[in-house]
């Protein structure tokens, strides 16, 4: 099976965090988005800050990777919800 190789970019730090591994580019999307949306997570304390990339493959049945030049998919920007609860009235 070959499974996409992703990492976020921290602009203050100026740092990559660790390679993870997902099946296709949309899972990746929609992990990052749900982090960027999820309170607790410090990208969504400071979404403008974190960008998701894409860094190429890896075969699980032969254990080689495929690098690409890095690709840029989405900020945390683009993928922060905004959820605006009305209160019905009264």
């Amino acid at each position: 099976m070959t499974l996409e190789i992703f990492t976020i970019y921290d602009t203050k730090s100026e740092t990559y965090f660790q390679p993870f591994y997902m099946l296709n580019t949309a899972m990746a999307l929609r992990q990052f988005a749900d982090m960027a949306n999820d309170k607790e997570s410090n990208i969504s304390k400071h979404p403008e800050d974190y960008t998701l990339y894409h860094l190429g493959s890896w075969q699980d049945q032969d254990a080689k990777f495929a690098t690409i030049d890095k690709k840029l998919i989405a900020s945390a920007n683009e993928n922060v919800i905004s959820f605006t609860k009305t209160k019905p009235t009264e």
